[in-house]
């Protein structure tokens, strides 16, 4: 029988060794790697309170989970349910606006189709509803001097439209009835009114005719 060299025995020793240290090392990668899997498609926080909505590809690249809350409470829900696939999931990345409560966040088919996504830290669950007009809205002629209020529409039944103003954070909320003569055009709120702005708790919604007529509707607002 041969003997081995003892120089060969080291470095077979040693080798197994740094073998074991790079499987290891391994390892380790993967685990991060899983880790990492996480998607954030929002991570903000504002002004003590924050959002988080993120999925897990491994599973469904389209599992949305939301946390948000401040610094009290915290809550977490599922959006992939049938309350809240109505949004389209996934939805946009991008906060519309920002209350001292909530987050609010805007998806929709269509300029006549658009509904609100709204976090408030102290509700356990977001509230989803139709909207028209909200604060820094880009393509209506909207102004408000409190960017806590957006604007619902409702259809009466006589036909008309109802504005409702309502307050981000409390949800409290006021109609006001546009008169039927108004009507025009698709009988869409972006048909019949024109402007709208909302100063001193003062809403003020006109309307122009094409003879140069304008019709205003004032209304001071206390919202319940």
């Amino acid at each position: 029988m041969k003997k081995i060299p003892l120089i060969l025995i080291i470095l077979t020793f040693f080798g197994c060794n740094q073998k074991e240290k790079n499987l290891n090392l391994a390892k380790t990668d993967t685990k991060l790697t899983e880790k990492n899997e996480t998607i954030f498609w929002i991570d903000t926080i504002a002004n003590g309170k924050f959002l988080k909505i993120y999925s897990k590809p491994k599973n469904d690249w389209q599992n949305l989970t939301a946390e948000f809350g401040n610094k009290t409470k915290k809550h977490k829900i599922d959006l992939k349910t049938d309350e809240y696939e109505m949004l389209g999931i996934p939805f946009t990345n991008q906060i519309e606006w920002i209350t001292e409560k909530s987050f609010a966040l805007l998806n929709g088919c269509g300029t006549n189709c658009r509904y609100v996504l709204i976090f408030n830290t102290e509700s356990k669950k977001p509230i989803v509803m139709p909207i028209e007009y909200y604060p820094e809205i880009k393509y209506a002629d909207y102004k408000t001097d409190n960017p806590n209020l957006y604007i619902a529409v409702e259809q009466n039944n006589d036909n008309s439209l109802n504005l409702k103003i309502i307050e981000t954070d409390s949800q409290k909320k006021e109609k006001v009835n546009l008169p039927k003569d108004w009507n025009r055009g698709s009988g869409q709120i972006y048909d019949i009114v024109d402007k709208i702005e909302i100063k001193n708790s003062k809403i003020k919604i006109v309307q122009y005719q094409e003879n140069g007529i304008k019709k205003e509707l004032n209304k001071l607002l206390t919202l319940k």
